[in-house]
C-alpha cells in the first residue's frame, strides 16, 4: 500500500473504488458507522424484539431473531471497522482491537452481574449464586456449561455475548492475514465457513437432535459471518459502486425471515433457518443502510436511537429485572423494563459514554498510524 493510499482511505480490499467520505469522515476521522440511521434503528429494533419476545409473548414474537440481527449487525460493524483501519494504516493493531473490546464489553458486564448477585443474596431474584457459576460467566463460558458440566449461571442471557467473544478472539487476526485479498475472493471465503457451519448443524442435529445447536459459538457463528460478509463485498457505507436492493429485493428477503419463522420443524429450524436469515439480512441491511424518504425518516427517529445507545446494557439486564418484579404480577413487565430502562441510562450516562469516548481516540490513533 502506498502513501497516497493510507492517506486517501483505498479501498484495498474490494474493487480499488475509494472509500466513501461520507462513512470514513475525512482522513484525520475515524469511521462513526453507529451515527448511521439505518445502523440505530435495526439495533433499537433488535433489543426491542428479545425484550418484548421475554416479556410473556414468545410465542408470538421471535425473540431468537432479534439476536440473530444482533449476530449480522456486531460482524458487520466490527469488520467494516477493521477494513477502514487496513486500508488506512496497512495493518491490524490487534492489541488495540481488544483493549476497545474490553472497554466496550466487560465494564457494563460486570457491573450488572454485580447488580445480580445482590439481588440473589438479598433474595429478590431466586437465583443461587455460586463462584463457579459467575466464573463461568465471566469467562463467557455461559454457552456451553451444560456441555462442559458447569453449573447453571445468572438469569443474564449471556450466550450470545459469548458466541460474538469467541468469534472475535479469533476473528481479527484471520482478517489481517487475509486483508490484502479483493474483497470478493474474502467474502468467498467467510460464505465456505458459513457453508461449513451448516453442515456442522446438520451433523450435529443428525447426532443429538434439538436442544444446545441454538446456544454454542460454533453452531452459531455464520451469523455473525454474515454481516462480515456484507462488510468486505458491497458494503454500503464504504463501496463506492455498492449493490442497491430494489423493491422487490426487500419484499423477497421479507417473505425468507416470514417462512423461517413460520416453519416449526425441528430439523428445518435448528439447521437451515439461521442460513436463509443470513441471506435475507444481507439484503435487508443493504436496502436500511442506503434507505432514503419515508424508511429513512423511521429508522432515524429519536426514540430509536436512545433505545440503540442502551441496547447493550439493556440487553444484560431486562430478564434479571424481570425476575425481580415476577411477584408484581400483571405490573411485573412495565416495572421491570422501567428499571430496566434506568438502568441502561445510568450506566450509559457513568460508565459507556466515557470509556466511549476512550474507544474514540485510540481508534483515531490506529486509523491514522499512530
Amino acid at each position: 500500500m502506498t502513501n497516497a493510499e493510507k492517506t486517501l482511505g483505498m479501498d484495498v480490499l474490494g474493487t480499488g473504488a475509494p472509500v466513501r467520505r461520507a462513512a470514513t469522515g475525512g482522513p484525520d476521522r475515524p469511521l462513526s458507522i453507529s451515527r448511521i440511521p439505518g445502523i440505530d434503528g435495526l439495533r433499537a429494533l433488535a433489543i426491542l424484539i428479545v425484550m418484548v419476545s421475554h416479556a410473556g409473548l414468545g410465542r408470538y414474537v421471535p425473540g431468537g431473531f432479534g439476536v440473530t440481527i444482533f449476530f449480522f449487525l456486531s460482524g458487520y460493524l466490527i469488520t467494516t471497522l477493521l477494513r477502514v483501519e487496513y486500508s488506512r494504516s496497512g495493518r491490524i493493531n490487534l492489541p488495540a482491537f481488544y483493549m476497545r473490546r474490553v472497554l466496550r464489553i466487560l465494564p457494563p458486564l460486570y457491573l450488572t452481574m454485580t447488580l445480580v448477585v445482590v439481588l440473589a443474596l438479598t433474595a429478590v431474584i431466586d437465583t443461587r449464586v455460586t463462584p463457579l457459576n459467575l466464573v463461568t460467566d465471566a469467562l463467557f463460558l455461559t454457552n456451553y456449561a451444560g456441555l462442559l458440566g458447569l453449573p447453571s449461571t445468572t438469569p443474564i442471557p449471556l450466550w450470545s455475548l459469548d458466541v460474538e467473544e469467541h468469534f472475535y478472539m479469533l476473528f481479527p487476526a484471520c482478517f489481517a492475514a487475509l486483508a490484502m485479498w479483493r474483497g470478493s475472493r474474502i467474502a468467498r471465503t467467510l460464505g465456505a465457513i458459513c457453508l461449513l457451519t451448516l453442515l456442522i448443524r446438520i451433523a450435529t442435529f443428525a447426532a443429538i437432535g434439538e436442544g444446545e445447536i441454538y446456544y454454542w459459538s460454533h453452531t452459531r457463528i455464520d451469523s455473525i459471518i454474515f454481516g462480515a460478509v456484507l462488510a468486505v463485498w458491497q458494503n454500503p457505507m464504504l463501496d463506492e459502486d455498492a449493490w442497491r436492493p430494489r423493491p422487490w429485493h426487500v419484499a423477497l428477503a421479507l417473505l425468507v425471515i416470514a417462512l423461517t419463522l413460520a416453519l416449526r420443524a425441528p430439523a428445518f429450524r435448528e439447521t437451515l433457518r439461521y442460513t436463509l436469515q443470513g441471506g435475507a439480512l444481507f439484503v435487508l441491511f443493504s436496502a436500511a443502510i442506503q434507505a432514503r424518504g419515508p424508511v429513512a425518516r423511521l429508522l432515524a427517529q429519536r426514540w430509536l436511537r436512545v433505545v440503540a445507545l442502551f441496547s447493550y446494557t439493556l440487553y444484560l439486564v431486562h430478564m434479571p429485572m424481570l425476575e425481580a418484579m415476577r411477584p408484581l404480577g400483571l405490573w411485573s413487565v412495565p416495572v421491570a423494563y422501567v428499571l430496566a430502562f434506568a438502568w441502561a441510562a445510568g450506566m450509559y450516562a457513568c460508565v459507556e459514554r466515557p470509556l466511549a469516548r476512550r474507544r474514540q481516540r485510540s481508534l483515531r490513533k490506529v486509523v491514522q498510524g499512530a
